[in-house]
């Protein structure tokens, strides 16, 4: 279905790129002598095979705008902010992190959410998420000190919210203080827990 894309430093086993357009190509981001660049890329109905470090993903992935692709991590990647643009993609796997940028019609239902933040949405718009006590906080910057008093000092969610935040998606069972979150977020108005969301 996907044609791969070479490398076009060979001699590096690299893709380094500029201002192109891929459309239906399946990428392996996995380096071993030098880091892949893509600057202000477009990628169409591809494959993201992301086998690279977590330090080195936001850079390969910062600058480009993804449409239709499938991403999807090897591994669990803890990732620092990724400011790339997302349209009607499947995340796969599990992720940790930030996206800075438009996320428009995603689908995280096939994605392990550990914690995860979406600077730039602050609802879950045309997003779809799904997953069993995965906790969904809607405009969590605004929110904050709602959450830090309704927690009191049973949990210290809040410490993980900046003003600037938008969504906050993360699985609650993960999360240190479990028992105080099931119990006391799903009697926030702006807290989802999915099931479905």
């Amino acid at each position: 279905m996907f044609k791969k894309l070479d490398h076009n430093v060979p001699e590096l086993a690299q893709h380094k790129y500029s201002n192109e357009k891929f459309e239906g190509y399946e990428i392996d981001l996995g380096f071993k002598d030098a880091v892949h660049v893509f600057q202000n890329c477009v990628f169409e109905n591809c494959c993201i095979r992301i086998n690279s470090n977590s330090s080195a993903t936001p850079n390969i992935l910062n600058t480009n705008q993804f449409i239709n692709c499938i991403l999807w991590p090897g591994r669990k990647l803890s990732l620092s902010t990724v400011e790339a643009d997302f349209e009607r993609c499947t995340f796969k796997g599990k992720w940790a992190g930030r996206i800075k940028g438009s996320v428009q019609d995603c689908d995280f239902s096939e994605a392990d959410l550990e914690m995860f933040t979406f600077f730039d949405q602050k609802e879950i718009g045309t997003n779809t998420f799904s997953g069993n006590d995965l906790a969904i906080i809607e405009n969590v910057g605004s929110h904050k000190k709602a959450i830090k008093d309704a927690l009191g000092d049973e949990s210290k969610l809040w410490i993980h919210i900046r003003p600037n935040m938008g969504l906050f998606v993360f699985n609650i069972k993960k999360h240190k203080d479990s028992d105080v979150l099931q119990r006391l977020l799903p009697d926030l108005p702006f807290v989802k827990i999915a099931g479905n969301a």
